[in-house]
């Protein structure tokens, strides 16, 4: 057996007991809070997917429209906009911040990256004059999942008795956004079949054919940059529906948590060449795998000789968001390499 894989066993056996423990220790509350909050990213995890695998193109603005996206649903809200209506109009921000980071590129040549740092920059300043504050509650206003949290808590009560009481928040969560990833879901399956789609599809394969071909690649990466942002911006109008307050910081590192479950979904749950359906439907997968794993991360309890007993705290999330991209980014590379080694021998 090749070294690297003694490694990864002797590894998987060390951490085998501390998993299980975290497994068990979860409660049925913390399991459906993180299926909740997994089914919330679930759009900006797609987002992330369409501008680094579909347009390769390395985007930061999403930091910046999930807050622009919670900004603009909490102060409609609160202005007494219908609720739902409230997520187009966060869409409609984010899709604008996409487009300027995407004009940036294409217009003034700025490096991507560094066209996403400008407008991300420029969007915090935007977001606190929509805001009004740093910080806008939802508390004692109708949010999105407020027609359904009475009769689910009251029926989940009758079923679970206080146990229901402590899951019905986030089960009304579960409940509804799974209704809107469904909705994104099928509407991007429908889009990537359309002429548009093939097209935008085509600028993030190959931009010489494209544009041989006649197609506006510099119109479709603008647009395609608009719509990964709308999906950012969603996400954060769904958490903030979700969370009961909105915070113009809320977004910073999102765009790690959006790479990991791009990652996590390719390596669980594709194979071969998969339609673009089963892409992204992997990739909302993978940002639930995420949550749970964050989940049992800071649930999770390490011995070590002579210190005694170590636990990720809530504070330390970034560290463990940072492991577990690590993990699935060394992952695939490792095995390439071992199928690799393995041709070479065969020869």
């Amino acid at each position: 057996m090749p070294l690297m894989w003694i490694a990864v066993a002797l590894v998987g056996v060390l951490l085998a007991p501390t998993v299980w423990s975290a497994v068990w220790s979860m409660g049925s509350s913390q399991w459906i809070a993180a299926l909740a909050l997994g089914l919330v990213f679930a759009p900006l995890a797609i987002g992330v997917y369409l501008t680094f695998r579909i347009l390769d193109f390395p985007d930061l603005t999403v930091d910046a429209s999930f807050p622009a996206g919670g900004a603009m649903a909490a102060s409609l809200t609160v202005a007494g906009v219908h609720p739902w209506l409230t997520l187009p109009a966060a869409m409609a921000l984010g899709a604008l911040l996409g487009a300027v980071t995407g004009l940036l590129h294409v217009f003034l040549r700025i490096n991507s990256l560094l066209a996403s740092i400008i407008t991300l920059t420029a969007a915090f300043t935007v977001n606190i004059r929509i805001q009004g504050s740093s910080n806008v509650s939802l508390i004692g206003v109708d949010r999105i999942f407020t027609p359904l949290t009475d009769p689910i808590r009251d029926q989940l009560e009758s079923w679970f008795g206080d146990t229901g009481v402590q899951i019905h928040r986030a089960t009304v969560t579960t409940i509804v956004t799974f209704v809107v990833v469904v909705v994104v879901v099928l509407a991007l399956r429908w889009f990537f079949k359309t002429e548009v789609g093939l097209a935008l599809r085509a600028t993030g394969a190959n931009v010489p054919m494209s544009r041989s071909q006649g197609i506006n690649t510099s119109g479709y990466l603008v647009g395609g940059i608009a719509l990964s942002n709308a999906l950012a911006a969603l996400t954060g109008a769904l958490f903030v529906h979700h969370e009961g307050f909105a915070d113009v910081n809320s977004g910073r590192g999102l765009i790690v948590a959006g790479l990991a479950s791009v990652i996590i979904g390719e390596v669980l749950f594709l194979r071969h060449q998969p339609s673009i359906l089963r892409h992204i439907v992997a990739v909302a997968m993978g940002m639930i795998v995420y949550r749970i794993a964050i989940a049992l991360a800071l649930n999770a309890s390490l011995q070590f000789p002579g210190v005694g007993e170590a636990r990720l705290e809530g504070t330390d999330i970034k560290f463990a968001t940072a492991a577990i991209v690590a993990l699935m980014l060394a992952f695939p590379r490792l095995r390439a390499a071992q199928a690799d080694r393995q041709r070479r021998r065969n020869r």
